[in-house]
């Protein structure tokens, strides 16, 4: 097929028209593919609580889901303990105290 360098007023409006439309309708596709991509995005994650805490300078760090990755971690440098927020859930936190400077 050859096409003729020259086209018609008519022929050129009919192009623009349906380049509109394959705008609009990728428009109208992208939209609905980000809506979708919006809904079944996960859910969001909370922070998880770890049972094993090691027990550095003052401060727990609690990042060990068992009594062994705590004691590899620990060694040399703390201890481990079990992580207080776990034991005594109800018990409201102070984020200006201590949590092991209860000893007084």
């Amino acid at each position: 097929m050859h096409q003729n360098p020259v086209q018609s007023e008519g022929t050129k409006t009919f192009q623009q028209l349906l380049s509109r439309i394959r705008m609009a309708r990728l428009s109208s596709l992208a939209a609905v593919a980000l809506g979708l991509a919006a809904s079944l995005s996960p859910k969001p994650i909370h922070a998880q609580e770890y049972p094993w805490c090691v027990s550095r300078e003052g401060y727990l760090y609690c990042f060990y889901k068992t009594q062994e990755q705590c004691q590899w971690t620990a060694s040399g440098i703390g201890g481990c303990a079990l992580n207080p927020r776990l034991l005594f859930p109800e018990k409201p936190r102070d984020s200006n105290q201590n949590p092991l400077s209860h000893k007084k």
